[in-house]
């Protein structure tokens, strides 16, 4: 699992539980414009924790090995706009509930975990207010790596007698 495939998920989510009008995009681009929206949500990583020592898989068929770990995934969002501090309120809710865990188990996320979230309003380049809140969360994924193993299929053996 990539972080890109980790942000689709928390993205489908946002989009699923959040009014029609309201932008949902990863933050932390360079030279992009604030979204012409009214409300918007910017996603960020903000670190990931292993949760488990690594699980060992082998496919002796397709010839690899699959190493994977428990792994937290840390992520900031920002909700902005007139409908700042509601969209938080309805992100936290259904994020807790059991209606986040069966919309993400598709995703082969499921949450963890998330604060109430914070005011933090903003100042614009005109000087102007940007009402502006901030939540923080975790999700639980198993990220994997795949690498090509090798593997005996038969083996030989003979008896030696020992005098």
């Amino acid at each position: 699992m990539t972080e890109e495939q980790i942000f689709t998920g928390l993205r489908a989510f946002l989009l699923n539980v959040l009014a029609d009008d309201v932008e949902v995009f990863q933050g932390q681009d360079n030279n992009v414009p604030m979204p012409t929206r009214e409300n918007f949500v910017v996603m960020t990583a903000s670190a990931r924790q292993q949760l488990s020592q690594t699980v060992h898989t082998y496919d002796p068929e397709e010839g690899e090995k699959e190493i994977s770990r428990s792994t937290s995934m840390h992520f900031q969002l920002d909700t902005y706009g007139p409908n700042a501090s509601d969209n938080v309120q309805v992100i936290t809710t259904l994020f807790r509930d059991a209606y986040g865990v069966d919309f993400l188990r598709p995703f082969g996320l499921a949450p963890l975990f998330c604060d109430d979230g914070a005011q933090m309003p903003l100042v614009t380049g005109e000087k102007q207010y940007l009402q502006r809140w901030t939540m923080r969360g975790v999700l639980q994924t198993n990220l994997a790596v795949t690498l090509p193993a090798e593997f005996a299929d038969n083996l030989i053996t003979t008896l030696v007698e020992v005098t």
